[in-house]
């Protein structure tokens, strides 16, 4: 009998392991952050677990409170099923979304089956290619921000942070980095592990709206590109799919996208 039972993260996550390491990129940062916040189950056939789903609520960009699946497995001898384990899977955990990187196989194809709607909305950059550096110069003063840093960086307009808790946890977390020129900030550069203690980091960049325009965002990606690649880091990016100013800043840096982030909705 085949069934889904509710569970926590510690009960999906030798299941995810493999999973993970059966993907061949990097999990998305955006995903990531949903995986965080979402609910788990195990797909049980009889007493054995077979897979698992995770399900959140997109507040980030989404922001409607409906169910995202997120992610969904199943082992290799229950692929002949998935079909069927799909669609139980959307009907039990009221499913209305599917966020799905296109590098995962085994969800778009099950997305596809189920004749899903679908809309890519992010490019993923996970291959480097050789490019110029932008940073040789030092014409900006260079510093993690601080919770010092705090009121005057949630003052910033232009999209630095979602929420004032965001920017809290990304200072906290030692993951910001302001670029200073002639005594004002010009942008400020992400740096942020994937997963804890990994070698992958998705690296982005928020430029001050008085200084957009003027290579502050090729030089903040080329900095922290750089940056990673000196300490054995891994860097990874993304940004959203209508985003040209953003994607041509990141080929420059030499950053090339195959991969995108596909939104399926349930009919």
């Amino acid at each position: 009998m085949l069934h889904i039972v509710n569970t926590d993260f510690n009960g999906i996550s030798h299941l995810r392991e493999s999973y993970l390491n059966s993907l061949p990129e990097s999990q998305e940062c955006f995903i990531e952050l949903l995986v965080e916040s979402g609910s788990y189950y195990n797909i049980f056939i009889g007493e054995t677990v077979v897979g698992y789903a995770i399900s959140s609520i997109d507040d980030i960009l989404g922001k409607t409170g409906e169910n995202v699946l997120v992610e969904f497995y199943l082992k290799d001898e229950l692929l002949s099923r998935c079909d069927e384990v799909f669609a139980l899977v959307i009907k039990k955990l009221s499913i209305v979304k599917v966020y799905c990187k296109s590098f995962d196989s085994l969800m778009l194809n099950c997305c596809l089956m189920q004749q899903m709607q679908y809309e890519v909305f992010g490019r993923m950059f996970r291959k480097i290619l050789a490019s110029e550096k932008f940073h040789t110069d030092s014409r900006y003063d260079v510093r993690l921000a601080q919770m010092s840093d705090y009121n005057f960086l949630l003052q910033q307009k232009g999209g630095l942070y979602e929420t004032p808790k965001e920017l809290e946890d990304l200072i906290g977390k030692e993951t910001v980095t302001m670029f200073i020129g002639h005594g004002q900030l010009v942008g400020c550069g992400y740096s942020i592990p994937v997963f804890p203690n990994g070698d992958y980091y998705d690296i982005g960049m928020w430029t001050n709206p008085e200084f957009r325009n003027t290579g502050v965002a090729t030089y903040i990606i080329s900095y922290l590109k750089e940056e990673c690649i000196n300490n054995n880091k891994i860097p990874v990016c993304g940004c959203a799919v209508d985003n040209i100013a953003s994607m041509k800043t990141l080929e420059k840096n030499g950053f090339a996208s195959k991969y995108k982030l596909i939104k399926f909705t349930k009919k």
